[in-house]
């Protein structure tokens, strides 16, 4: 008998610690869902964080210390017009920007490229092999500082990237035209007011 209740005792013992450890893992971990990671990234490379805008370059000249660079200034429909640097120098001659439309970044944090300031980013269609390089071409009835939409993803633009955060670099792989040289994000187009913007080289990555 002294027997028996020792074997019951140790059996008590062993499924009270069972218990404790069953409830000890089924304790839910603070560590978000799988569910709501997929949210957080999806935030990250979400084309609405970026604010693209219609522009028109109005003056453009090469940079004083930097042959593969130019300097442009963009009119987004604001007071003052913004001052862009964009490596098209091996590209484009200066004059053949003039009065071109473009789509321009607006919210990217501004800086200084060899010492010239840039407010900026000019987004272009680049073949695989770079050899051919083009700003994007919002269409011609476009108001000029109009934003681009994209059908079925809503947001608001930061107000200012984060470099740190590398937020452009994340949403640029999803960046492409189509095979008719629509500029999309992740096959959906670049939408103004006049229609999609578009570049002459199809199935392009865009930066």
């Amino acid at each position: 008998m002294v027997h028996s209740h020792k074997i019951t005792s140790l059996w008590c013992c062993l499924e009270l610690k069972k218990t404790a450890m069953g409830n000890k893992e089924s304790t839910p971990e603070k560590k978000g869902s799988p569910e709501t990671e997929a949210v957080e990234k999806d935030k990250e490379v979400n084309v609405s964080l970026l604010n693209l805008q219609v522009g028109l370059i109005r003056k453009a000249w090469k940079h004083p210390s930097a042959d593969s660079l130019l300097v442009e200034e963009i009119d987004v429909g604001d007071a003052k017009l913004r001052q862009v640097v964009s490596g098209l120098a091996k590209y484009f001659d200066p004059d053949e920007l003039m009065n071109r439309r473009v789509v321009l970044i607006t919210n990217v944090k501004p800086g200084k490229l060899r010492d010239v300031m840039s407010e900026g980013l000019v987004l272009c269609a680049s073949s695989k092999d770079h050899t051919v390089v083009e700003p994007l071409i919002p269409p011609e009835s476009a108001k000029i500082g109009e934003c681009i939409s994209f059908s079925g993803i809503d947001g608001k633009p930061e107000g200012v990237l984060n470099p740190k955060k590398k937020q452009f670099e994340k949403i640029a792989p999803n960046l492409f035209t189509d095979d008719k040289g629509v500029a999309t994000f992740k096959g959906i187009p670049f939408m103004t007011s006049g229609g999609p913007c578009t570049s002459s080289i199809s199935k392009a990555s865009i930066k």
